[in-house]
């Protein structure tokens, strides 16, 4: 049996779970991406069928969807940095780990700055196709 080092215990592991944080954010964007050009063409379509309200009611779930995974990401973000932060506070890491950590901690609340702004991307274009959509219901009654 191998002895592992410490700090490969510690930051590899680190250094996992960013990959696979990295790796659920580029899906995540890519849906995004789609779901907002999706959503520009069904402004256009809407604007000729009014039937297409059901259609649009599927999207807003979607956008709740995927507003949901946002915030579960944030929340797995903010466990790794407490997390680290108790790491760095128990005094069981060397200088060098806790530099990497503070630095790994200076990333995981970057990107959890970067999601909530997804997020509210998300939910700002939502709310303007509500918006659209209801202007058009009215004019109709």
């Amino acid at each position: 049996m191998a002895i592992v080092p410490y700090e490969a215990r510690i930051i590899v592991p680190i250094r996992e779970r960013d990959e696979q944080f990295i790796q659920i954010q580029d899906l995540i964007d890519a849906k995004k991406k789609m779901l907002i050009d999706k959503q520009k063409k069904l402004r256009f379509i809407s604007k000729q069928n009014i039937f297409l309200e059901a259609v649009k009611n599927d999207y807003a779930k979607y956008y709740d969807y995927i507003a949901q995974q946002k915030r579960d990401q944030i929340r797995a973000l903010k466990v790794l940095d407490e997390y680290i932060k108790d790491l760095t506070l128990s005094g069981k890491l060397t200088k060098h780990n806790i530099e990497d950590a503070k630095e790994e901690q200076f990333k995981i609340l970057n990107e959890v700055k970067s999601i909530k702004e997804n997020l509210d991307s998300i939910i700002d274009n939502t709310t303007d196709v509500e918006n659209i959509l209801n202007k058009k219901k009215n004019k109709s009654h």
